[in-house]
């Protein structure tokens, strides 16, 4: 039995890193340095899509695998009281259709409510699931999303995602950040919406990236856009393509923070002749760059404050509450990255640093 148990969760794992007990347990971040221990698995493995990067896609033999609603939901529970884990990731490839996926999921996160599990519950959307349903996965969970994986219609065809990027998948995700919304007023889902891509494994620009992020970000409120790496797997149709750079994951993560916290625009970016970022340069510092940005350190509101790089958020204000400065080494004493900022502020009427002789 013990046998059998560890092999289903080596076939539903999620890439996850295994405990001594080899269950699949994901330490997520959850900000200020902390890690959450998941339970992170599909519902099944069994799907009928045939995605060119998904090691799951319906044409590569691969054993398969499913949870029943009833068994999973007794494996978190009995995890959760071992201490083992803090919540559950649940996610799933689609079997016969979204709705029959989805309700599965639905009916594991239930019957794990009714046994007394309290913590976090991240759910993930089937694209093309029936908005009733969603609407009972925003009741249960802390956070709902829907994996958008490409930012436009152009790379569902290249990757073979037989799906409908306006149907399927932005209304999906209009309606799940509808619902969080309401939920929400109760107190309910309250880590809110959240969506992930899939980077270099089709053709997609940085340009059409942050653009798709800045829509999910700014107009559907999400809490985060997760990006995932393109690295290849073997006996799909892209196992002779190059893993994506991890610099550009990172460039694409810093990019949205900026979109999310600091108030910029899709738009203010700056990005090369194939529309990609600088993977040598932080995005925030290409913007103030491009836009000779200069700021009075001892006038400027917090929101000019945040776009002068080397100032994060906890650091405008306590410029705001400590200043005036006088000098520019006082500048650290408040936790500015001095060598970033210094090119991009003012102090007495003068620039504390020539961009050029920065650049040297």
């Amino acid at each position: 039995m013990m046998t059998l148990k560890r092999e289903k969760f080596r076939r539903l794992n999620l890439g996850s890193t295994y405990d001594q007990h080899t269950v699949p347990i994901f330490h997520a971040s959850c900000g200020g340095n902390k890690c959450k221990p998941l339970l992170k698995t599909l519902m099944t493995s069994h799907c009928m899509n045939d995605c060119k990067f998904c090691p799951f896609r319906a044409e590569r033999y691969v054993h398969r695998d499913k949870w029943e609603p009833k068994e999973l939901a007794n494996v978190a529970v009995k995890l959760w009281k071992m201490r083992k884990i803090e919540g559950v990731f649940l996610s799933s490839s689609v079997y016969k259709d979204p709705d029959s996926t989805f309700e599965s999921q639905l009916e594991a996160v239930q019957e794990m409510r009714n046994l007394g599990f309290t913590e976090y519950i991240h759910l993930k959307v089937m694209p093309g699931t029936s908005r009733d349903l969603i609407k009972q996965g925003v009741q249960l969970a802390d956070r709902v999303g829907i994996n958008i994986e490409f930012p436009n219609k152009d790379h569902y065809e290249d990757m073979k995602l037989f799906l409908s990027f306006k149907e399927d998948i932005l209304k999906r995700l209009r309606w799940v950040a509808e619902e969080v919304k309401k939920a929400q007023k109760e107190g309910k889902c309250k880590a809110g919406l959240d969506s992930q891509m899939v980077i270099g494994a089709s053709d997609e620009t940085d340009k059409d990236i942050v653009r798709i992020s800045g829509y999910i970000y700014q107009e559907l409120n999400a809490r985060r856009v997760y990006y995932s790496r393109f690295d290849p797997v073997h006996h799909t149709p892209l196992e002779g393509k190059k893993p994506e750079n991890p610099w550009r994951e990172y460039r694409l993560y810093q990019s949205s923070f900026l979109l999310r916290d600091y108030g910029f625009k899709s738009k203010e970016f700056v990005f090369d002749g194939n529309d990609r970022l600088n993977l040598k340069e932080d995005p925030k510092f290409s913007i103030a760059k491009e836009n000779d940005l200069l700021v009075d350190i001892n006038e400027a509101p917090q929101k000019e404050l945040l776009r002068v790089p080397g100032i994060g958020l906890k650091t405008a204000e306590k410029i705001i509450e400590k200043r005036p400065f006088k000098t520019m080494p006082s500048f650290r004493q408040v936790g500015v990255i001095v060598k970033r900022a210094a090119p991009f502020i003012e102090l007495s009427g003068v620039r504390q640093m020539r961009l050029s002789r920065w650049l040297k």
